[in-house]
């Protein structure tokens, strides 16, 4: 006796498999959708937290321009700063940093720049202070006294080795004032710096023209330049150049073809080259303007792209705010994502629309970043 068995036909298999492939492909795109929304934001956060880093970095050195400068060289004469290195030596191998030096026996000017030298009409910021180094001793300071009969009180911070000298680190030392002449440069004939060890008051053999004399009552401000004297420095200052490449090797990938990164670079007393650091991924400019107080009434009158001509007392007397205009990329490529076909420029009240940057992919969240910074230390 045949039993009686249920099952599928084939019509009713293949609709069954057509409805699961349907709901694996719906599964699947859905899932695609997500996954690369998550990927843009992912890369969006990435940007805007290393961007945070960047920016902050500028900041922090803009406000510390002038930092530790001398005003009065004290016929004191430095090596020419940075050498004939060129910032890209690839597309702009005439644009080199030694531009931008002060003459050897001039006092520094706190900001110098480049308007429209580098890779798409980018600016570069030159930026002159003790402490834009990324050098420990570059970051501590201490002050010598004279109050009376030698010997001088030297000012130590023993129990926090972080902020206090080290023996082998390299010093200038500044007095405030002579007269009318102020932050004035000492020095040993010529000579501008020695290191911390060496000075008397320290227990150090060195000379004492780097103190203050007996029963003057003078305090003698110290500061640190670098780390672990030789070599000697080769100027009494320290100095950070920014401006915008393309890396020859190992760019972003993420990045837009014609983008670059923002660097900065320090000045390395061993010869004037550059110790480049990148601090902003996926930049396509970068653009300085400096408000001015041109009549010295305390109030901003000007606005300019450069301060070519200026003295270094007119740089400390005029600047009164530096704007930075930075277009960069948030995240990577998006095709689902058009942009604006122009990014315009506009330092409003000042300079006025001075720039308009033609996107060279839509395909990209263009951004125009804007820091509005006040120097501390130009006084």
């Amino acid at each position: 006796m045949i039993k009686k068995q249920d099952g599928f036909t084939l019509v009713e298999l293949m609709i069954t498999m057509v409805i699961f492939v349907i709901a694996i492909a719906a599964a699947s795109n859905i899932f695609t959708a997500i996954l690369t929304q998550f990927k843009q934001q992912s890369k969006i956060a990435e940007t805007n937290i290393e961007g945070v880093i960047g920016f902050e970095t500028l900041r922090y050195d803009v406000e510390q321009a002038g930092y530790g400068l001398p005003w009065d060289m004290n016929s004191a004469v430095y090596a020419n700063e940075a050498a004939a290195v060129a910032y890209d030596n690839v597309n702009f191998p005439g644009t080199t940093a030694n531009l931008y030096n002060d003459a050897p026996n001039g006092a520094p000017r706190a900001f110098v720049s480049g308007d429209n030298v580098l890779m798409n009409g980018s600016d570069v910021l030159v930026i002159k202070a003790v402490n834009v180094s990324t050098a420990a001793a570059a970051q501590k300071w201490t002050y010598v006294s004279n109050s009376g009969a030698l010997p001088n009180r030297l000012r130590t911070w023993t129990a926090v080795t972080d902020e206090t000298l080290q023996g082998t680190d390299s010093i200038i030392v500044i007095k405030p004032a002579i007269g009318d002449r102020q932050r004035v440069l000492i020095n040993n004939a010529g000579v501008f710096s020695t290191t911390f060890g060496a000075l008397p008051s320290g227990g150090g053999g060195g000379s004492a023209n780097f103190e203050p004399l007996a029963d003057t009552y003078d305090t003698y401000i110290v500061y640190g330049i670098d780390d672990n004297n030789p070599p000697t420095p080769r100027m009494p200052f320290n100095r950070a150049d920014y401006y915008v490449k393309r890396p020859a090797a190992g760019a972003p990938t993420r990045c837009e073809a014609s983008t670059g990164v923002l660097y900065k670079a320090t000045i390395n007393h061993n010869g004037g080259g550059l110790n480049e650091l990148p601090i902003i991924d996926c930049v396509a400019d970068f653009q300085v303007v400096y408000r001015l107080d041109t009549d010295g009434n305390g109030t901003i009158d000007a606005a300019s792209t450069t301060l070519a001509g200026l003295t270094a007392t007119q740089v400390r007397d005029q600047v009164k705010e530096i704007r930075i205009y930075i277009i960069a990329h948030e995240g990577q490529l998006d095709t689902t994502y058009t942009s604006p076909a122009t990014i315009t420029i506009d330092d409003v009240g000042g300079a006025g629309a001075f720039k308009i940057f033609n996107v060279p992919n839509l395909n990209y969240r263009w951004k125009l970043y804007t820091l509005v910074v006040t120097p501390n230390n130009l006084r």
